[in-house]
């Protein structure tokens, strides 16, 4: 999922250069890269009728670490939402994996002192733009310049869409950024980062690269940024080729797109498009490929003690059981899995649905209940979904309220509608133990695993 709470450094200090801003602006646009030897000094996306070395020693990129910037560097800063961030220019952000020594880089960003920082910052941007080849590599991976300037003419044409005023989606974009497999991320409006914030941990980027040639969307999620709970489209960029043709099986994307949107976007757009969604008993809703909601009438709802307790992690089972219940039936759409998580020692049950659906499915079970049509967006993970809830079957489907736990950590069927949930992952034991009792009960959460 974009940048999570715990990824964004602290910005809540006060700088005196420092001012307010609330600008949020427009959508993406589908790029692809061209490809050049690594002997080549032509950067990826040539700057049409200019000069190279002029170009590529003004490039308008600025490192994140805007919170070293002091005196006239600082004039141009603004708050936006709850970071420090600039509008003139695109932020540069380089994982440690687009370094040599991941270590070593971790180790200068989390122990050196600021003026030190501040040395390494504009060894490593000095690099970037220099052409003359005298100034030493800082420590970056070899093909990191070229796609520094590739993703630097990407982000040019994303940052052009954002400011245009015309666009319908100006007012709710609130960033767009572009992030390489090798761990080059530029974000805009320009933000600080936190120095071990990871691209490819997050959401959006596995999600991105598991459906590759789709938009995906993200479960919400809160921001760190300070804009509320928001959801990330993403998409994968694939190395350009002649033909502009690509193969999902053979081709590596080489880059993923994003923006992020408030929580409530979707539905908004719902209402404003289709009429059917404001008739009385009529409910429009979305989900992406987990069963996550991104789009329900309870979005316009405010969240208290007594609704919306879970959100922004809703899920279908909690706002739609009905719904829920009669699709498990269908077994070309959903199925219900189990991992196991070994960091906190728990067996993880989850959905998972075909985004290869080509129907349009309806009630399995008929009768005097909730009647609904449910179809997957041909090239994303979502899926629609539209009910007439005029006589609802009062279906249900077990959830804790409490916590995560599975109600029934001893049973899991494909037909038993229950939320996400998980179960304690038992410790392992030898069979040669004398209690057999215990190795029954072990054996039962093994067969659990193993047919999932």
């Amino acid at each position: 999922n974009t940048i999570k709470q715990d990824d964004v450094a602290n910005s809540t200090h006060t700088n005196p250069d420092v001012k307010h801003s609330g600008a949020v602006l427009a959508v993406a646009l589908p790029l692809t890269l061209n490809h050049f030897s690594s002997k080549s000094s032509i950067p990826l996306y040539h700057h049409p009728g200019g000069d190279y070395e002029e170009y590529y020693t003004t490039i308008d990129l600025m490192y994140h670490r805007l919170d070293l910037l002091r005196g006239r560097d600082a004039t141009n800063l603004c708050r936006y939402f709850r970071q420090i961030a600039t509008l003139d220019a695109a932020s540069l952000f380089l994982s440690s994996l687009a370094f040599e020594s991941p270590f070593t880089f971790l180790h200068n960003n989390r122990m050196s002192s600021p003026q030190s920082q501040l040395h390494t910052v504009e060894s490593i941007m000095a690099y970037l733009k220099d052409t003359t080849g005298l100034l030493a590599n800082p420590g970056l991976k070899p093909q990191i310049r070229q796609e520094v300037n590739a993703l630097y003419n990407a982000m040019q044409h994303l940052k052009k869409r954002h400011q245009d005023a015309r666009g319908s989606l100006k007012n709710y974009i609130i960033r767009r950024y572009i992030a390489s497999v090798n761990g080059v991320l530029q974000v805009f409006p320009g933000c600080l980062l936190n120095s071990d914030y990871d691209p490819s941990q997050k959401l959006w980027y596995r999600k991105a690269l598991q459906h590759p040639g789709k938009i995906i969307t993200t479960e919400p999620y809160l921001d760190a940024g300070g804009s509320g709970y928001i959801i990330t489209i993403a998409h994968t960029i694939f190395e350009g080729k002649s033909n502009a043709l690509h193969s999902i099986e053979r081709d590596q994307p080489v880059a993923i797109v994003a923006l992020d949107l408030p929580y409530a976007y979707f539905y908004k757009m719902i209402l404003d498009s289709t009429p059917l969604c404001q008739m009385h008993n009529i409910k429009c809703l979305l989900f992406e490929n987990e069963g996550y909601l991104i789009a329900h009438p309870s979005m316009l709802e405010p969240k208290s003690s007594i609704k919306n307790q879970r959100r922004p992690h809703e899920h279908l089972t909690h706002k739609e059981s009905y719904l829920a219940n009669d699709i498990l039936n269908h077994k070309n759409l959903v199925r219900k899995l189990a991992c196991a998580n070994y960091q906190n020692r728990t067996l993880q049950r989850y959905y998972v649905f075909n985004t290869s659906l080509n129907e349009i499915l309806t009630n399995v079970v008929h009768g005097e209940r909730t009647k609904y049509a449910i179809a997957l967006l041909r090239g994303s993970n979502i899926f629609a979904a539209v009910l007439n809830s005029t006589c609802d079957g009062g279906a249900f489907c077990p959830c804790s309220t409490i916590d995560r736990q599975c109600l029934n950590c001893k049973r899991m069927d494909q037909a038993d509608c229950e939320c996400p949930c998980e179960c304690p992952m038992p410790l392992m034991q030898t069979f040669d133990e004398e209690d057999e009792n215990s190795n029954r009960k072990l054996l039962s959460y093994l067969i659990i695993t193993h047919h999932f």
